[in-house]
C-alpha cells in the first residue's frame, strides 16, 4: 500500500486534485490493465514515478508534454531482476547490475540512447596502475543531475561518465552512498560518514562553506554509530544506531526541523528534538527521509512527523501552511512502514 501527499500536478497519483495537502491511499487497483496494487515503487520524480509490477517497469505521469503510463523497454540480454531503472526530467537511465552497464535514454526522443560501460577499478596500493576486480552495481543514487553508483565491494562512482571515487582513506567499508543536489554523503560500515561537493550551503557538515573535492569524515559525529543517511536539496540528515535524528544544512525553510520558531541553517550536525505539545517525543526514529526541502521521519510508534517547505502539500497538512520549522505529527501508520520522498513528495510505503 502507497499512502501519498504532495504534487500530483502530472497525475503521477491518479487522483485529479493537482496537490493532495493530506495523506492519501493510492486506491488505483487498476490501471491500462495492470495491478497497481501490487506495483513497487521505485522513484518518485517531478514529472512522473518508476515503478516495477511484476517483471515489468513502468513510467507514469507526464512525459514529452503527454500524461502517460508507459511501460520501460528494457536493453536485450537484460534480467529485469537485475537492473536498475531511474531518471530525471530528462534522461531515463537503465543500469544492469551485473553487466556493470549503463544505458542513457532522452526522454523527449526515445530513439536517442548512450551505452556506457563502468569499469570496475580500484587503485594499486604503491602503484599508478590499476587492477579490475569482480565486483558488481549494487545501488545507483541520483538527484537532478547528480549521481553516485556503488558496488558490493565497497567502491564509489561519480558522473553520468562514471569516475572512481577514492575512499581508500575511510574508515570501513562503503555501504550507501547519498546525493543533493550540489553535495554527496557515504556511510560505512563502521557507523562514520563522509561528505563532499558543494558546501555553500552548509550541507557537507564540517562547520564552514568550503567545498570538498574528496570524501571527508563528519567529525562532529565522531563517535556516534550512523545507521541511515538522507540527503535534501541542500540539506542532510543521519540516523544513529539508539534512533537519534541528527540534521545539518540550509534551513530556508525550516527543513532541518531543529527550532519551532526559527529558521537558522547549521554549519555541523544538529541533535533535533522530536516535541509533542513542547515536550520532548522520547520515541526513537526508525526511519527518514528527504525531499528538496524538506523531511520526514518516521518514529518507533509508527507516527510520521515532517518539517519544511509546503507548497505543494508534502508536509501532509494544508498548503495554506506554506512551512513549519520544526518536525509536526502528520499521519498515524497501522502497518509496518518505510518513507520515500521525492523533490516535493512524501510516500508511506508498507514494507
Amino acid at each position: 500500500m502507497q499512502i501519498v501527499a504532495g504534487n500530483n500536478l502530472n497525475h503521477q497519483w491518479f487522483y485529479d486534485d493537482l496537490i493532495i495537502s493530506e495523506f492519501r491511499v493510492i486506491t488505483a487497483e487498476s490501471l491500462c490493465n495492470l495491478h497497481y496494487s501490487s506495483a513497487e515503487l521505485l522513484q518518485i520524480n517531478w514529472f512522473y514515478n518508476i515503478v516495477k509490477i511484476q517483471s515489468c517497469f513502468y513510467l507514469i505521469g507526464f512525459v514529452n508534454s503527454e500524461e502517460t503510463v508507459r511501460k520501460i523497454k528494457l536493453p536485450d540480454n537484460c534480467d529485469s531482476s537485475n537492473v536498475i531503472v531511474l531518471g530525471n526530467d530528462y534522461k531515463l537511465i537503465v543500469v544492469d547490475k551485473s553487466l556493470c552497464k549503463i544505458w542513457v535514454y532522452n526522454l523527449e526522443d526515445e530513439t536517442e540512447c548512450k551505452c556506457i560501460s563502468l569499469k570496475i577499478e580500484a587503485p594499486e596500493e604503491c602503484s599508478v596502475k590499476k587492477k579490475k576486480l569482480e565486483d558488481h552495481i549494487c545501488k545507483v543514487s541520483l538527484l537532478n543531475d547528480s549521481i553516485l553508483y556503488l558496488t558490493e565491494a565497497g567502491s564509489v562512482y561519480c558522473g553520468l561518465l562514471p569516475c572512481y571515487v577514492d575512499t581508500t582513506h575511510c574508515v570501513g567499508k562503503v555501504i550507501d552512498v547519498q546525493c543533493g543536489y550540489e553535495h554527496f554523503i557515504l556511510l560505512t560500515d563502521t557507523g562514520l560518514i563522509y561528505t563532499w561537493g558543494n558546501g555553500r550551503r552548509l550541507q557537507l557538515g564540517h562547520g564552514d562553506i568550503s567545498n570538498l573535492e574528496i570524501p571527508t569524515e563528519v567529525e562532529a559525529l565522531a563517535g556516534v554509530k550512523i545507521i541511515k543517511i538522507c540527503a535534501g536539496g541542500w540539506h542532510s540528515l543521519a540516523l544513529s544506531e539508539f534512533g537519534d535524528l541528527y540534521a545539518w544544512g540550509w534551513n530556508d525553510t525550516g527543513q532541518l526541523g531543529i527550532t519551532a520558531n526559527e529558521k537558522y541553517s547549521c554549519s555541523l550536525p544538529s541533535l533535533v528534538d522530536i516535541l509533542d505539545s513542547d515536550t520532548v517525543n522520547t520515541k526513537n526514529v526508525k526511519d527518514i527521509a528527504c525531499g528538496s526541502k524538506f523531511s520526514a521521519i518516521l518514529l518507533e510508534d509508527k507516527s510520521v512527523w515532517t518539517s519544511g517547505n509546503n507548497n505543494y502539500g508534502q508536509l501532509g497538512i494544508s498548503t495554506d501552511i506554506k512551512c513549519i520549522t520544526a518536525f509536526r505529527k502528520v499521519y498515524q501508520c497501522t502497518n509496518d512502514s518505510k518513507l520515500m520522498c521525492g523533490p516535493w513528495t512524501t510516500a508511506i510505503i508498507d514494507k
